[in-house]
């Protein structure tokens, strides 16, 4: 269940209806998707195989045939993160600074969980903890950063309308975590 926590105020909200005003007032989309349980055995497993990724994006090929169609996304891929993963502290210290992209970015989260940080157009900072089952698509030049709690454990589908990268422009912001998050 996702969890919105205004950094303003610290008073963290589990109502999707809220989480998805709120983000909609600020450009974001947030939906719930329902993970079928084949999908959650496959995220689970440790280490996730090309047939893994594929049998993923089957599964959720309507979902991302409608986005594709709406939104005008035109390639999708699956990245799995995990604790015991070579290099992943380094991978993920360069998505935990405030940055922004030329695309959108659009995450579907099939396992585990994620924290996603934004400073709005006022500057003010929030988080949203996603778990399996949510879908975000931030819009292209938004400052926000992405950090994995301890478990360091997600699976997430990647949607792209331009070429599959990941091409951040970071800028020197301090941002705020809740007061629950060590580190």
């Amino acid at each position: 269940m996702a969890v919105l926590i205004p950094l303003w105020t610290h008073s963290p909200t589990t109502d999707t209806a809220v989480i998805q005003g709120f983000l909609a007032a600020r450009g974001i989309a947030f939906e719930r998707w329902e993970v079928p349980t084949a999908a959650a055995e496959i995220a689970k497993k440790a280490r996730l195989g090309d047939d893994d990724k594929a049998t993923l994006l089957a599964i959720f090929s309507d979902r991302l045939r409608e986005k594709a169609e709406t939104q005008g996304y035109k390639a999708c891929d699956v990245v799995a993160i995990r604790p015991d993963l070579p290099g992943v502290d380094e991978a993920l210290a360069k998505f935990d600074r405030v940055h922004f992209h030329d695309d959108d970015e659009v995450r579907a989260i099939v396992g585990g969980e994620g924290v996603f940080g934004f400073v709005g157009d006022d500057g003010r900072q929030f988080t949203l903890t996603m778990q399996s089952g949510e879908y975000i698509s931030l819009p292209a030049g938004m400052w926000h950063w992405f950090y994995c709690l301890d478990t360091k454990n997600v699976t997430a589908i990647r949607l792209f309308k331009d070429n599959p990268s990941w091409v951040p422009h970071y800028r020197e912001t301090e941002r705020g975590r809740p007061a629950s998050h060590g580190g």
